[in-house]
């Protein structure tokens, strides 16, 4: 493990814009940014239960959605307390309710922030700050859901021409699959290896391709092992999935796979899009996101089994990598009042462990003394803005 960490908050991503100049959204800029992009516009079937719930608990019309902030942490975080409620009193038409709520409020966040990812490659700043990160190789802790990091640090490695003669085979069962095709990605860095977890099913990183390969078989192959410098995504990822059990079809299939608890416990790496408020799907069955929603108690998600076993194990690693780390660069994070969960994280790390050196990179002076305060370190360097780091 290097001896730097970096520390990346959504405040990274403020210096990405597209051709509408919009930024990606913030905590409350969900509902503004996704009422100015045009494939959201007119389509809004799949959101009436988020804006029927909004309406009646904020008394917010889509209208006054569009125009002002909304807070989301208030609103997951009223879901959540009420689903929980709603399991302990046993009533299942507000538990179906809820969770339609949740889902396609999770499923609108999760589809506005993938269409920034291409964006941040359009980006000097980003790109610059990926061939920085691919150079120093450093432990990265992530609380963006979004893959805007992994995909400048792939541009930075640079495309891989050295293309196995099987790749122009076409498609074939995984079992027929050599070992050098499963070993080869588009891009000499590789996403798949740097999330310090195996998964149980990958897609493969390689253009024009859609393969799917279990985990078990991808990762035995030479060169596939896992890196030793990775991003902890401690929120989760757009590109972690696991199988909803709710078909695309849902027309019985003579033959079909039932869902069950060894599928419902499956974690997938695949990319996806969000189509006309559609979910995606794999294999026949819905997908849902591996992410932690932005709530007030995220205990309640990482005791579950599939997030305990996805997500927890990264909050240690995590803490691991703060304890031996000398230099830590935390970019575009303010740690909110309300996440006591990372503040934890810092006090534990920091309690018998000294940095030296900090460097925090944001415009908000409180959020500067904050992040001082708990490192234990008073006088950190401060830049307001990435563009300004990188320039040092």
């Amino acid at each position: 493990m290097g001896s730097a960490v970096y520390l990346v908050g959504a405040g990274v991503n403020q210096e990405v814009r597209n051709w509408d100049g919009l930024c990606p959204p913030l905590i409350g800029d969900l509902f503004r940014v996704a009422a100015k992009m045009r494939r959201f516009q007119g389509r809004h079937d799949q959101l009436n239960p988020v804006f029927s719930y909004i309406n009646r608990f904020w008394k917010m019309t889509e209208d006054d959605l569009a125009e002002s902030p909304f807070d989301l942490e208030e609103c997951f975080t009223l879901l959540d307390l009420q689903l929980v409620d709603a399991v302990a009193a046993g009533n299942r038409d507000t538990i179906a309710e809820l969770q339609t709520v949740i889902f396609r409020l999770k499923s609108l966040l999760a589809s506005v922030l993938k269409d920034f990812e291409l964006h941040a490659l359009s980006s000097d700043v980003m790109r610059h700050f990926g061939a920085r990160l691919l150079a120093e190789k450093p432990v990265i802790l992530s609380f963006n859901y979004d893959c805007c990091l992994e995909a400048v640090i792939e541009l930075a490695s640079m495309p891989n021409i050295n293309i196995p003669s099987a790749f122009h085979g076409g498609s074939a069962r995984e079992t027929e699959m050599p070992d050098e095709l499963l070993a080869y990605s588009h891009y000499h860095w590789n996403r798949t290896l740097a999330y310090a977890q195996r998964f149980d099913k990958v897609q493969l990183r390689q253009a024009g391709n859609s393969q799917y390969v279990e985990g078990e078989r991808f990762y035995s192959v030479p060169g596939n092992e896992l890196y030793d410098w990775y991003i902890l995504k401690l929120h989760g990822s757009l590109n972690w999935f696991r199988y909803l059990p709710i078909r695309r079809l849902p027309a019985y299939i003579e033959g079909e796979v039932p869902f069950t608890p060894e599928l419902a416990g499956r974690a997938l790496l695949v990319e996806r899009d969000w189509w006309l408020g559609e979910p995606p799907d794999l294999d026949g069955w819905y997908l849902d996101p591996i992410i932690l929603t932005p709530v007030l108690h995220k205990d309640r998600y990482l005791s579950e089994p599939l997030y305990q076993r996805v997500v927890a194990q990264l909050w240690r690693k995590a803490k691991d990598a703060l304890q031996s780390c000398e230099t830590l660069v935390i970019i575009g994070y303010s740690f909110p009042k309300t996440d006591f969960h990372t503040k934890k994280l810092f006090l534990e790390a920091f309690a018998d462990h000294t940095l030296k050196e900090l460097i925090v990179v944001n415009p908000n002076s409180s959020a500067v003394k904050l992040a001082a305060d708990l490192c234990h370190l008073a006088s950190p360097k401060v830049f307001p803005q990435l563009s300004d780091y990188l320039a040092a």
